[in-house]
């Protein structure tokens, strides 16, 4: 997979077990290719691509930008509808508990009319979608926990959301070295392609496991 910029010399090849950080010290440069991410991310037309096997992929569709870590909101209305299709789709496999669940209900229900002293009808099917939302289900995060959080956001972005690439910005000014070497771990444990933005160089992280690559836009936006 390749991300291309029509502006630049260079195009970044995702490669396994690598983490690209894009450092434009230039801040107003940064800014721009910031906005001009969100605004791909929004349907618009711009200055990035993203192919694979030599066909351009979906921008908006395949690809995810996190401008601030500290509003994640990992049980957003998108996120929650993938959680209710993978556990719909567990449901349909499992019909026969359904099935006999479906009926315990039916069979309650029917009590509970009974008993009323009002005339009251019940609808003839319990559908799975509706039996599903009884359960109320979110995505469990500790919300203290900033690091957790985040690691899990990532992984709901890429297993749920099929998002091939995930852009970062200010990764290294949230986070301790530590904690991003933690990131980094998990990252490549599930196979997720991150590319990190910062307006300044940091000590970069790499060990056996994993390598940081480092492309810098000095303060002429020259690509070092």
């Amino acid at each position: 997979m390749k991300i291309i910029n029509k502006n630049w010399q260079r195009k970044i090849e995702i490669e396994e077990n690598t983490i690209y950080t894009l450092v434009f010290e230039n801040k107003r440069y940064y800014r721009e290719n910031i906005i001009e991410l969100i605004n791909q991310h929004k349907g618009n037309e711009g200055s990035f691509t993203i192919s694979k096997n030599s066909k351009e992929i979906e921008f908006d569709k395949d690809s995810y930008i996190i401008t601030d870590i500290f509003s994640i909101d990992i049980n957003s209305k998108k996120v929650l509808t993938k959680v209710y299709s993978s556990l719909l789709k567990l449901l349909v496999e499992d019909v026969s508990r359904y099935n006999e669940l479906s009926t315990n209900i039916k069979v309650y229900f029917e009590k509970l009319i009974f008993d009323s002293s009002l005339e009251i009808e019940q609808g003839e099917e319990i559908d799975m979608t509706s039996l599903l939302k009884l359960g109320d289900f979110k995505i469990h995060v500790d919300n203290d926990d900033i690091l957790d959080k985040f690691i899990k956001f990532l992984k709901v972005l890429t297993e749920l959301c099929n998002c091939k690439i995930i852009f970062i910005v200010g990764l290294h000014n949230v986070f301790t070295i530590d904690e991003i070497k933690e990131v980094y771990k998990e990252v490549c444990l599930n196979k997720i392609n991150i590319i990190n933005i910062e307006y300044q160089k940091f000590e970069k992280i790499s060990n056996k496991n994993y390598n940081e690559i480092v492309y810098i836009f000095d303060k002429d936006n020259c690509e070092i």
